[in-house]
């Protein structure tokens, strides 16, 4: 998630203090799902490098019920777990420890990206991570060998929420965006997991492409508020404009609904449920909000601390 991140630390917190609808004190709907959907925001950023393995194995190390990724295409049309459709040096730096640059993804090939190290550098927004120095990326294949793999040690099963990722602009064709979907539809297919497996984006046309495919695989619409339309949310005036990513989601026959946890209310989560719609907001990091959406009826909640959403909404003493 986080495209053109709508708003900075501490405006969030203002908004939240601001934010006036207490779901506690409606009833909340019957959900869609019989248990809450709890998923670890690119494995679980706030504890380790986010779309790695060890990120993935903190969030089964918490019993997450989905696994959140980001997806990318490289110049050889591999299908890359990364979040960005640029390199990011803030998170990543060459395997001697020197810079890299700021590049596109389009123009590097798998193996290239697979000699940074993206472990090492600690991310400046997440005091809690621990860096795992000399972590390597993930193809999405490799993501589905190591996940099966433990699986078969453990006896647990996950789902996945994949997620396509394009430039921010709103650049890429529409030959990329079907690319890009087909060839993470076709390794969903490879490893059989079709039936717990939901394609996300915030690029509707991956949604269209995907039913298309596959109609099996269930889609997610992500929307994110304009930093306008998330103040005018905080004090009650933003109704028009969950309409409105209501109405496009219904249009694109999307499964699950995927917005900024701001938008969600009870009526909200109504709605969506009565469009055959389940509602799993982002990316909701206090145990105050995570509480609020609950009492909401939300179907799932996505965050970077799965430890925290494991505590709290599953009410461990």
């Amino acid at each position: 998630m986080n495209k053109t991140q709508p708003f900075r630390i501490s405006l969030l917190l203002v908004c939240i203090a601001l934010y006036s609808a207490n779901c506690a004190s409606v009833e909340s709907p019957n959900r869609l799902r019989k248990e809450i959907d709890l998923q670890g925001h690119r494995g679980a950023r706030g504890l380790k490098p986010e779309n790695t393995w060890p990120a993935f194995e903190e969030a089964i190390k918490y019993k997450m019920v989905t696994l959140e990724l980001d997806t990318v295409l490289t110049k050889d049309k591999r299908v890359v777990i990364h979040h960005d459709s640029d390199t990011n040096p803030v998170i990543c730096q060459n395997a001697d420890g020197t810079e890299i640059n700021k590049t596109s993804l389009y123009e590097l090939t798998l193996a290239e990206l697979q000699s940074y190290d993206c472990g090492s550098k600690k991310n400046p927004n997440f005091p809690k991570q621990i860096p795992v120095p000399g972590t390597k990326l993930l193809s999405l294949e490799e993501f589905f060998e190591r996940v099966l793999a433990t699986e078969k040690k453990s006896k647990e099963i996950y789902e996945f929420n994949i997620e396509t990722k394009f430039p921010d602009d709103g650049s890429a064709p529409d030959s990329l965006v079907k690319e890009h979907t087909e060839k993470l539809i076709q390794i969903i297919e490879k490893y059989k997991v079709i039936d717990r497996s939901t394609i996300q984006s915030f690029d509707l046309r991956t949604l269209s492409v995907s039913k298309f495919k596959n109609p099996k695989i269930k889609t997610s619409a992500l929307f994110v508020p304009t930093y306008f339309q998330g103040f005018l949310m905080t004090i009650g005036l933003g109704n028009g404009y969950r309409e409105t990513i209501l109405s496009a989601a219904k249009d694109k026959k999307a499964d699950i609904i995927s917005p900024y946890f701001l938008y969600v209310t009870p009526k909200f989560v109504n709605e969506s449920h009565n469009n055959s719609m389940l509602v799993i907001p982002w990316t909701v990091n206090t145990d105050k909000e995570m509480k609020r959406l609950v009492s909401c009826g939300v179907d799932g909640i996505i965050s970077d601390y799965p430890d925290l959403l494991d505590s709290v909404v599953r009410k461990k003493p």
